[in-house]
């Protein structure tokens, strides 16, 4: 506009560039410094916005490819971990935290057989950016790839794919946001800057003031005043010639004040700032006081070296050498506050001529914010080397190798030079496995130490087995802690130094991670051999079990085969054992179990086996007889010695035995018909009077017949309708309800009433009669869960024993689903109990049948857990809600210490595979509080309630009292 007006008032012809100049030239001040700072404005910002974008435009692009890398370095740790285990919904959920908020459009994971999971980040609408601009970063940037490497193997690539479409819509925004901003800058400057020059040349006019206050008589020149100059100029240069003298002296005052404001500015930056300043050889000069504190060093000791040599760069970065350019970068200041790490900038000043004058050093003190950084670092690298033993420890099967692991990680995390793993045995700590000087050292015995505490992450100094330690390895001090297994400590897990060593909060955290990582593996390896033991061996008697039994069998049969010799089979049933258990209890039957298998090992040669099958039932493998004579004499010593009286619970108890004896070749030629025939000639035993032995004679066959009759009075009992139900109540321990109930078949036979499972269920299974009675036991259990809740009570739910039989039927799931269907009751509502013999048979075939069941949303257990053989694999495999353990292991708590032990194992692992437990033959209050302590869930037994009738029930469901 100014410029227009100008070109309006001077029409005149131009000649020259000189007069066109002055044509174009406002003659006003205000005009002309309003054009020259719109121009200088608007050059400046545009300069200052290409500049800025400039930079900006390469910092996004350095701190985006540098995120990147550090991310895919991170996530490519939890990926490794995830890929060993084949945990892939891992790695694709880690995949998706990649994308979340970051500069990528995909992520992908390509194993090595080329198989790729992608990921792709949310599509989000935003502001389109120019495509040059999108192409320009695309040049820039390039895709990220890591590779998946553990322990030397690679798994895969892990690539991230950078968004350029959202990085140049991100720097585009930029843009316009910052140009809006500059034109609104722009603006305000100016519409300011006209305002106040106008204002300021308003006030030239008032300089004519001091004409009459300052003395001009001593100002002899005068400034010139040039012809084209604006007439407020003239005016203004007038005024400064007659107050120029008097200015001077003002001046002078003002130079002094300012050099006062330069002295207060320099305290102040040394009270704030290292510094320290160098000629322009790189000689310091002068510090400050505060780099004297810092330092330690002296005056005297620094001033006249070299800047460069005071202190050295951290990691390869060479020395600072005197140049023109600003230098930046840590270092490191060893001094005598010990070791110092600054981040230091030296700024060149230049003189007049362009050339460096001195340099100005300042630093400043960024030692915590590095230890931090170590801190930080150390506890990563500890938390994998503890994640790294966590998963040896769970694949090792050997502890002395896992233990082998455990000292030398312990050694690495600690970084100690050498460290040891101690075994508390009743003659003192030995040596398992040692790093470092300990390594080679082994079974090292440190005598017996009884009675110490040890606390987690106290000196090992203060340890009575210390000084010998010591002595024999020439080390100073450490830092151990008890490896606890429970109530047990196993031993002592140390991290020693041979010279004196301070071991913090962190190092002993660190040795405790590592002593629980090993307490739970050795709990754990005990826990497995006990349980492995348990599949063959009696934990009452302490006998082999039917399973080990049939082995051995197994084994001398072929041996007999092979020798061209004889063998034999002893079945052994105790008379009157009942008896005992009925009028004395299961505590005194079980004491009477243990002193007859005593008695039945003293009886038997050294290479005879002795096992016990279930019950009062015990068997006898003789692998080598010259003729029935051997057997004979063997059985006749075990019939003598139960006939001997037994002393328990303060009074003489006399039972006898009955045996029955089976040979090899003339009775059978494989275990099962050796054990069944011996199992024949025992009842024939018990049938001519018992307290006797027989062997098996084809006459024995005979009592098929008697079988064969009771086996038609079974099909007429389900025919008739002579079978019944009795339940059998769970309590829930933790609310003290009742939580469900146990289904037991019954047989009201017309002549001899209520007749025992055990004298029914076995020729139901032999002859395949379970099948329909099995069915017609699921029916009536379903339509007493109708009619309970017809009465409009809560039901419970009910648990019926699936029989092996059941088991192997091709369509159960189907008459199962069938049944349900018709009867009209929830699935839920329904438990199967197997055992874990029926299971362990085909497990195969189990699992995919409990697959089926479990599908239609019935519920399924184990029963009598721990008395069979299950593998812990397969265990995992099946379907399962809940476990119940055999009131074997429950009857003699809180007493027996390996019942507890057991128990305790048994609910752990159920709950660690997030099944049930349920204890079966609670009969005292001590077991029950036994058990809660354990954490167990439910308890079945006589302390709760015998077997009721469905009425009585009713009445618990109900909440009155029933009567067993």
């Amino acid at each position: 506009m100014i410029l227009l007006r100008a070109l309006l008032r001077r029409p005149r012809r131009l000649s020259s560039p000189a007069a066109l100049l002055a044509f174009l030239l406002p003659r006003s001040l205000v005009g002309r410094v309003f054009t020259v700072f719109s121009f200088t404005l608007l050059l400046s910002l545009g300069t200052g916005l290409g500049l800025f974008y400039r930079y900006q435009f390469l910092q996004h692009i350095e701190e985006t490819q540098d995120t990147a890398l550090t991310l895919v370095e991170v996530a490519t740790q939890t990926i490794e971990d995830s890929v060993v285990v084949g945990d892939y919904d891992t790695v694709k959920r880690t995949l998706g935290k990649m994308l979340f908020q970051s500069p990528f459009k995909r992520a992908e994971f390509i194993d090595m057989a080329g198989g790729t999971l992608r990921v792709d980040a949310p599509r989000v609408t935003r502001a389109l950016a120019p495509r040059w601009l999108t192409e320009l970063i695309a040049a820039k940037l390039f895709d990220v790839n890591r590779i998946a490497n553990v322990g030397g193997r690679d798994y895969g690539v892990v690539r991230l794919q950078f968004d350029e479409e959202k990085l140049a819509a991100q720097l585009w925004s930029l843009v316009l946001e910052t140009a809006g901003v500059a034109s609104i800058v722009f603006v305000a400057s100016l519409a300011l800057m006209r305002t106040l020059v106008r204002r300021w040349l308003d006030n030239l006019g008032r300089l004519r003031s001091f004409e009459d206050d300052v003395a001009a008589g001593r100002v002899t020149a005068e400034a010139a005043l040039l012809a084209d100059a604006p007439t407020e100029i003239k005016e203004a240069i007038r005024a400064v010639n007659r107050s120029a003298a008097s200015l001077r002296d003002q001046f002078g005052q003002r130079i002094d004040s300012l050099m006062n404001s330069l002295v207060q500015h320099k305290s102040a930056m040394d009270q704030a700032a290292i510094v320290s300043e160098a000629d322009a050889t790189g000689i310091v000069t002068g510090v400050n006081d505060l780099f004297v504190t810092s330092s330690g060093f002296t005056r005297p000791e620094v001033v006249g070296q070299r800047l460069g040599d005071v202190g050295r760069p951290a990691g390869a970065r060479l020395p600072w050498r005197p140049s023109d350019r600003v230098w930046n970068g840590e270092v490191v200041i060893e001094g005598r506050q010990g070791r110092c790490h600054w981040h230091r900038t030296i700024v060149p000043m230049f003189g007049a001529d362009g050339a460096v004058e001195r340099y100005i050093c300042i630093d400043i003190d960024i030692t915590e914010r590095k230890e931090f950084e170590r801190t930080i670092v150390e506890n990563a690298q500890r938390q994998t080397l503890i994640a790294e033993l966590g998963r040896k420890a769970l694949a090792a099967n050997d502890l002395d190798d896992l233990f082998a692991d455990a000292a030398d990680t312990t050694a690495r995390g600690v970084r100690a030079p050498c460290a040891g793993l101690f075994e508390a045995t009743p003659n003192g700590m030995v040596l398992r496995a040692g790093a470092g000087r300990l390594a080679p050292a082994t079974g090292l015995q440190l005598g017996h130490v009884p009675g110490e505490t040890l606390a987690a992450g106290e000196r090992a100094a203060r340890r009575t087995w210390f000084a010998p330690l010591a002595a024999a390895h020439d080390i100073a001090d450490g830092i151990d802690t008890p490896i606890m297994c429970g109530e047990r400590m196993f031993g002592v897990l140390g991290v020693y130094a041979t010279g004196t060593r301070r071991f913090g909060a962190d190092d002993a955290s660190f040795l405790h991670g590592v002593a629980n990582i090993l307490a739970t593996a050795v709990e754990r390896h005990e826990a497995r051999n006990r349980l492995t033991w348990l599949a063959q061996y009696d934990p009452l008697t302490n006998l082999p079990n039917r399973r080990r039994l049939a082995q051995c069998l197994e084994d001398a049969i072929a041996r007999a085969g092979r020798d061209g010799d004889r063998a034999a089979v002893m079945f052994i049933d105790l008379d009157r054992f009942k008896n005992v258990n009925d009028m004395l209890g299961h505590g005194v039957g079980d004491q009477l179990l243990v002193q007859a298998a005593k008695r039945l090992r003293a009886c038997a040669r050294d290479e005879d086996v002795v096992a016990r099958l279930g019950g009062d039932e015990f068997a006898v493998v003789l692998p080598a007889i010259a003729a029935d004579t051997d057997a004979a004499a063997v059985a006749a010593r075990v019939i003598d010695a139960l006939a001997q009286p037994f002393y328990l619970a303060g009074q003489q108890l006399f039972v006898s035995a009955s045996v029955g004896i089976a040979t090899y070749p003339e009775n059978g030629c494989d275990a099962e018909a050796l054990l069944k025939n011996a199992d024949t000639a025992m009842y024939g035993a018990k049938n001519g009077g018992r307290n006797n032995y027989q062997f098996f004679v084809a006459a024995m066959h005979e009592n098929a017949a008697q079988r064969l009759q009771t086996e038609v009075q079974l099909r007429q009992a389900l025919e008739r309708g002579e079978f019944l139900l009795h339940y059998q109540p769970k309590l829930n321990l933790a609310a003290g309800t009742i939580s469900g109930f146990e289904a037991l078949l019954r047989w009201n036979h017309p002549q001899r009433g209520l007749v025992p499972p055990l004298e029914f269920i076995g020729i139901l299974e032999d002859t395949g009669l379970i099948l329909p009675v099995g069915e017609w036991v699921i029916g009536e259990v379903c339509r007493q869960l109708a009619a309970w809740q017809a009465q409009g009570m809560t039901v419970r739910p009910v648990a019926i024993n699936l029989s092996a039989r059941q088991l192997q039927q091709a369509d159960l799931d189907g008459a199962v689903e069938r049944i349900v269907g018709r009867a009209g009751v929830d699935p839920a509502l329904l438990e199967f109990e197997l055992t874990e013999s029926m299971l362990m048979a085909n497990p195969e075939a189990a699992v995919e049948i409990l697959t089926r069941i479990k599908a239609l949303g019935i519920r399924l257990s184990v029963d009598d857990f721990g008395t069979g053989y299950s593998s812990l694999a397969y265990l995992k495999r099946f379907p399962l809600d809940a476990l119940k353990i055999d009131r074997t292991f429950v009857r003699d708590l809180p007493d027996d210490p390996d019942d507890a032990a057991i128990t305790k194992a048994v609910i752990r692992l159920a709950h660690s595979l997030s099944l049930k437990v349920v204890a079966e033959g609670v009969e005292n209050v001590e077991q029950i509080r036994e058990l809660e302590q354990y954490a167990c869930d439910e308890i079945q037994g006589y302390y709760v309630s015998r077997p009721l009738p469905a009425h009585g029930c009713a009445a618990l469901l109900a909440g009155a009292p029933a009567m067993a």
